[in-house]
C-alpha cells in the first residue's frame, strides 16, 4: 500500500533455518513456501525458510503500526475471499505468483518515501531469483507488486491483489477506525495540519471512481469502504 499517508505479531512460526527438514508451522509460512514450491522455486527448505525469516523481520522494524505481518495475513485472507467468491472472474489468475506479490508488497516500507513499492518489487526479484524461480514468476511478481503503489488494475491478477489490499477499507467503522490510528502512528513525525492535507488528498483520490477493480468486492465491499472514506474525510475536515 501506497506510503503517503496510509494508502499494510510475533515471529510467524516457521522452524529453525537451521533445522531444514522441519515444515513450516504458521499458516502464513505454509502459504510461502508452498507458494514458492508452486511457481517451481529450486532452492532447498532451508533456504526458503531463511527468505522468510527474513520478510518477518521486516515487518516487525520499529515504526511500523499497520504495515506489518498482521496486514500480509488479512490481506492473504482476502484475496482467498475473493478468489473463492468469484471464480469465472478470477479464471487466468496465478494464485501462487500472487500469494507472493502479497508478501513482498509492503516488505520495504518508509512512511516517509515514495518509492516504497518499487524498492519491496526490486527485493522480490531479488529474493526469489536467489530462491530459483523462473524467470516469468519474478517478472509477474514485480508487476504485481508495484501495482500496488497507486491501486491501478491494468490486468485481472492486479485486480485481485489491489482489492485485497484495500479490503481494510470497507471493515465496520471501529475496525476501520482503528485501521486509522495505526497508520496515523506510522505518521507520528507529520503534523496535525500535514497529516489532514496528505490524508485527505488520499481519501479523495480513493473516492474519484470506483474503489475496487473486481465485480465482487465492488457489489459486496464498494458501499461501506465508501461510507468509512466519507466519514473519515469530513472529520479531517473538522481538525
Amino acid at each position: 500500500m501506497e506510503a503517503e499517508f496510509g494508502v499494510g505479531t510475533a515471529m510467524a512460526g516457521w522452524a529453525d533455518p537451521g533445522e531444514p527438514g522441519r515444515a513450516p508451522r504458521s499458516p502464513l509460512a505454509r502459504a510461502f513456501d508452498g507458494a514458492l514450491l508452486t511457481v517451481g522455486a529450486s532452492a532447498e527448505a532451508g533456504e526458503r525458510v531463511a527468505a522468510f525469516v527474513d520478510l518477518v523481520r521486516r515487518y516487525r522494524e520499529p515504526g511500523r503500526h499497520y504495515h506489518t505481518l498482521r496486514h500480509v495475513a488479512e490481506t492473504t485472507a482476502a484475496f482467498h475471499l475473493l478468489i473463492a467468491a468469484d471464480r469465472a472472474e478470477a479464471t487466468g489468475v496465478d494464485p501462487a505468483v500472487c500469494l507472493l506479490a502479497v508478501h513482498f508488497h509492503d516488505a520495504v516500507y518508509d512512511s516517509r518515501a515514495r518509492d516504497n513499492e518499487r524498492l519491496s518489487a526490486d527485493l522480490a526479484a531479488e529474493v526469489l531469483g536467489d530462491l530459483g524461480c523462473p524467470a516469468g514468476v519474478i517478472a509477474d511478481v514485480r508487476r504485481l507488486v508495484e501495482a500496488t503503489a497507486g491501486h491501478g488494475s491494468r490486468s485481472v491478477d492486479e485486480a485481485f491483489v489491489n482489492d485485497a489490499d484495500l479490503r481494510v477499507l470497507a471493515r465496520p467503522a471501529q475496525s476501520y477506525d482503528h485501521y486509522v490510528r495505526r497508520v496515523r502512528l506510522e505518521y507520528s513525525w507529520a503534523g496535525g495540519d500535514a497529516w489532514s492535507a496528505g490524508r485527505g488528498a488520499v481519501l479523495r483520490h480513493l473516492l474519484d471512481g470506483p474503489i475496487y477493480a473486481t465485480a465482487w468486492a465492488r457489489r459486496h465491499w464498494e458501499p461501506a469502504a465508501r461510507a468509512n472514506l466519507n466519514r473519515e474525510l469530513s472529520a479531517l475536515s473538522l481538525t
